[in-house]
């Protein structure tokens, strides 16, 4: 019984207390608030103050939200869906600043009428002053890390087996020779005889652990008559990047360490080209046909360097478009090979690796975090 008479008389003094002193003015103003928009107030309070706050929307349209914090997060009142707050008083037990929050959802702007008033606790806080001010808080926290620090260096003798190249050699093959090969005239009982296909195979790369041999090159020689072709066959020292060769003219040729052969010319001409075995045969059967190269001379020539056309099997398609007179035609084809011999050397190496040690460290962050805190 006696402590009930206690809280009365408690709250008898507390009544009192507020009722001596008129409450005085922190906020009356007039606050429009934008459409999907949020606007926001802050007020500094002293210890003992009873806050008054009023609301009323102009229009007596809802705002979706209304909201007082005592900052940081401590929420004291908040509202949803209101138009008008009267006289809503909020006991202040600590020396803070209070934040007054106002949101509009809707499509269109609301005008709000808004009135916040304190009642001090004593005549010494009348003139309290309600601003605020920026303050930076400093927190410190220590995060912990691993960091590899260099403490020396292993060194290994080892030896190396490296494959290198000894020599390298180029060769010529005159792997094809056709000497006075005859072709009818197309007045031949027999029209077909006056027609003839050379295939020609080509040498295939080699390649094995300490040798290769690759078709760098190739060229062919067609000629009319009985013009002999050891002028273009015979080998000699032909000199090519500074380097003596024993090639042929036509190898020369094929090489490029010569522009051109100086080839007999005559009145007799032959239709050559070079096709594929699909091609050959529409050839020989008198249809058109695709080919890589064509001429109608007494004599032609024709060179092909790595890659193009240096594998593979192609064909020489010949005819004798002459009505009268029987042709000998000679045909020599070279290939030109690169012959590269390895060998293994050894080599004394020496690898430098790092030695690192991992340490456990720790470092310090501090972090600045502006507040907002009472103007004194």
């Amino acid at each position: 019984m006696k402590t009930l008479s206690l809280i009365f008389i408690l709250i008898l003094i507390m009544i009192n207390c507020y009722s001596q002193l008129q409450p005085i003015d922190v906020a009356d103003l007039t606050l429009k608030v934008g459409a999907s928009k949020t606007e926001e107030l802050y007020y500094g309070f002293a210890e003992g103050d009873q806050i008054i706050f009023n609301f009323e929307e102009v229009n007596k349209k809802d705002l979706k939200e209304i909201e007082i914090i005592e900052l940081p997060t401590n929420s004291k009142f908040m509202d949803y869906k209101t138009s008008k707050i009267v006289d809503k008083k909020i006991n202040v037990y600590k020396k803070a600043i209070y934040y007054f929050r106002f949101s509009n959802s809707a499509i269109t702007g609301r005008i709000c009428r808004i009135k916040i008033q304190r009642i001090p606790k004593s005549e010494s806080l009348i003139n309290f002053n309600t601003e605020w001010k920026w303050l930076t808080q400093f927190d410190t926290t220590y995060i912990n890390y691993t960091q590899d620090s260099l403490v020396g260096y292993d060194t290994l003798l080892y030896k190396e087996t490296v494959k290198e190249i000894i020599s390298t050699e180029v060769k010529e093959d005159l792997f094809l020779t056709e000497t006075k090969a005859p072709i009818s005239s197309t007045g031949w009982m027999d029209q077909n005889v006056n027609t003839k296909v050379v295939r020609i195979d080509l040498p295939q790369n080699q390649i094995s652990d300490y040798e290769t041999k690759n078709l760098i090159a190739w060229a062919y020689l067609i000629s009319v008559g009985d013009e002999s072709t050891d002028k273009y066959t015979t080998t000699k020292s032909i000199m090519k990047d500074g380097v003596s060769l024993f090639l042929s003219p036509l190898g020369a040729f094929a090489i490029g360490a010569i522009a051109d052969l100086v080839v007999p010319t005559g009145t007799d001409a032959v239709f050559a080209a070079l096709t594929d075995e699909y091609n050959k045969n529409l050839f020989l059967n008198k249809l058109p046909f695709n080919h890589f190269t064509t001429s109608k001379s007494a004599s032609s020539t024709n060179k092909f360097s790595y890659p193009d056309k240096c594998q593979g099997t192609f064909y020489l398609c010949l005819r004798n478009d002459n009505t009268t007179f029987k042709i000998y035609v000679t045909i020599n084809v070279v290939a030109i090979i690169e012959i590269r011999k390895y060998e293994d050397k050894v080599y004394d190496r020496m690898s430098i690796t790092p030695r690192y040690l991992t340490l456990n460290k720790r470092r310090m962050v501090i972090n600045a975090n502006p507040i907002r805190v009472n103007a004194e």
